[in-house]
């Protein structure tokens, strides 16, 4: 991955997380919480994992 699919994958998170402050500000019960927490958890584990392959020395 690039430098670019960083940025990319920073911008979906926050676009979600943002998503996720808005749902809840509506209504703290609402069931989409549960799913739009659950994507947020993936993009940032997958963005760590980018990350972290980034720092790894090429060989």
């Amino acid at each position: 991955m690039t430098l670019s699919d960083i940025n990319d994958l920073k911008e979906k998170v926050e676009l979600v997380r943002k998503k996720m402050y808005k749902v809840y500000e509506n209504n703290p019960n609402d069931p989409q919480l549960f799913a739009i927490s659950q994507s947020l958890d993936k993009l940032l584990n997958e963005l760590e994992r980018t990350m972290q392959n980034e720092k790894k020395p090429k060989k």
